[in-house]
């Protein structure tokens, strides 16, 4: 495709995520999976090193931070973890018990917050076009 050329992918005035207005489900499995390798991958060497160490806090904190990569990664989570929070309580489109889960995955660690975030926020998505799509006086304004 040629820059500046228009998609012929997309349907003018069409949303470019799902076929007719309806946000894709395709996303919400994807982060699915991502929320999954979020949970094993950071998990399978934190386990470990709290079975070896125990909820060592004194240690943890000097091995994140025990070379100039690994502090750099250590704030890159900890800003991230506090966007997520903030995040969590800003976004009003989230329930309560919506609410609770984003808090409790971003504590659990960024790479479980942020996909289960964009789940939530995806599914949300769906639904509300999917319940526009059957009820279009629900619209508003409409």
């Amino acid at each position: 495709m040629q820059a500046g050329a228009p998609d012929a992918s997309r349907t003018p005035g069409k949303p470019p995520d799902g076929a007719n207005g309806i946000p894709s489900r395709r996303l919400e499995v994807l982060y699915l999976a991502l929320l999954g390798a979020g949970c094993v991958l950071p998990y399978a060497h934190a386990v470990p090193w709290l079975v070896g160490y125990g909820v060592d806090v004194n240690r943890f904190r000097d091995e994140v931070f025990a070379t100039a990569i690994s502090s750099f990664f250590g704030w890159d989570v900890i800003v991230a973890v506090v966007t997520l929070l903030v995040v969590a309580v800003v976004d009003a489109g989230l329930r309560p018990a919506e609410r609770v889960l984003v808090v409790a995955g971003s504590l659990a660690g960024a790479s479980v917050g942020l996909p289960l975030y964009l789940w939530l926020r995806q599914r949300r998505r769906r639904r509300t076009a999917l319940a526009l799509r059957a009820d279009p006086a629900a619209r508003i304004g409409g």
